[in-house]
C-alpha cells in the first residue's frame, strides 16, 4: 500500500487526538503517584467509568454530550475522593496493600460496569460532526476538538497549580512532604484533592476516547498503562513532562500502525518505558 503525504499528516493528527486523552489520564497518575506516593492501579478504570457515564446519561438518557462530560467529572471526582477516603487513606504507607486493594477495585470495577451494560464495544455521539480540508487533507472537526479541550483542561490545571492557594500547596506537598506538613499544610487534604482532580481529568479523557473512538469495560486497562508510560518518558510530577510525553506516544503510535500496522501500538509503550527507565529513569522533565 503506498503511503502518501496527506497520510503522513492525518496519522499526525490522530497522534495529536490520542496524545490529548493520554495527557489526561496520565496527569492524574502523576499527581497522585507525585502527592501520595502510590500508584493508583485503578485509575485506568476510573477513565473508563467516566466513558460509561457518559455513554448512560447521552446515549440512554439523551442528555447534551457536553452537559454529560460535566456531570462525568463531578461523579467520578465524586468517586475519587471515596476511594481516597475510604481505601487508600487507611493504608497510608503500606505498599503491598495498596497495590492489592487497588488492583481488586479496578476487577470489581470492570464486572460492574459489565454486567450493568454487557460485555461488546459501544460508541459515544460524536463530538463535532463533519470535517474541513487543509492543503489537501480533510481534517476531522471532533479531533480538534478533542485536542482543544485536552490542552486547555492541561493548561486549567497547570494554572491551578501555580497560581493558587491550594494549588501552590499541592505542589509544596509533591516536591517536600515534610517541609509542606511544617508549613501547616493537611496532607489528607491534599491527598483528597488530587485524587477528585485526576478522576475528573480521566474521566474526560475516557468520554473523549470513546467519542473518537470506541469505549468497553476493558478499555481502563490499556489507558493504565498508557499512563505509566507518561510518566516514565515525562517525569514524575511534571505537567510538561506528561504532555510532551503524551504526544510523543500518540504520534509514534499513529505512525507506526500507519507504517507497520497496528500492533506495533500496542508493544510501542513497554519499549519507551524499557528504554527511558536505561537510558534517563528521571524522564524528560523530572527531578534528580
Amino acid at each position: 500500500m503506498d503511503i502518501t503525504g496527506s497520510d503522513v499528516v492525518q496519522g499526525i493528527i490522530n497522534g495529536l487526538c490520542m496524545g490529548g486523552t493520554y495527557i489526561l489520564i496520565g496527569l492524574g497518575l502523576t499527581l497522585i503517584l507525585g502527592i501520595m506516593n502510590i500508584l493508583q492501579f485503578a485509575h485506568g478504570e476510573v477513565y473508563m467509568l467516566g466513558a460509561f457515564t457518559v455513554y448512560l446519561l447521552s446515549v440512554l438518557l439523551g442528555v447534551n454530550l457536553y452537559l454529560a462530560v460535566v456531570i462525568s467529572m463531578v461523579t467520578t471526582a465524586i468517586v475519587g475522593l471515596i476511594l481516597e477516603r475510604v481505601f487508600l487513606r487507611p493504608l497510608k504507607g503500606q505498599f503491598l496493600s495498596y497495590v492489592c486493594v487497588t488492583t481488586g477495585l479496578s476487577l470489581i470495577l470492570q464486572t460492574a460496569i459489565m454486567l450493568a451494560f454487557s460485555k461488546g464495544t459501544k460508541q459515544l455521539p460524536s463530538l463535532y460532526k463533519g470535517s474541513f480540508e487543509i492543503a489537501g487533507v480533510f481534517v476531522s472537526r471532533e479531533r480538534v476538538v478533542a485536542i482543544v479541550i485536552a490542552l486547555l483542561l492541561t493548561l486549567a490545571l497547570y494554572t491551578f497549580l501555580k497560581r493558587t492557594k491550594y494549588g501552590l500547596a499541592m505542589t509544596a506537598s509533591a516536591q517536600n512532604r515534610e517541609g509542606a506538613l511544617m508549613q501547616g499544610i493537611n496532607p489528607n487534604l491534599m491527598s483528597a484533592m488530587v485524587v477528585a482532580i485526576g478522576s475528573a481529568l480521566a474521566a474526560v479523557g475516557g468520554a473523549l476516547g470513546g467519542s473518537i473512538f470506541n469505549l468497553d469495560p476493558y478499555m481502563g486497562g490499556l489507558a493504565f498503562m498508557k499512563g505509566i508510560t507518561l510518566i516514565v518518558i515525562g517525569g514524575l510530577g511534571s505537567i510538561p513532562g506528561a504532555v510532551v510525553g503524551g504526544l510523543i506516544l500518540g504520534i509514534a503510535e499513529s505512525l507506526l500502525a500507519l507504517f507497520f500496522g497496528s500492533q506495533m501500538g500496542i508493544i510501542l509503550p513497554l519499549v519507551l518505558v524499557i528504554v527511558f527507565l536505561i537510558v534517563r529513569p528521571k524522564g524528560l522533565f523530572g527531578h534528580d
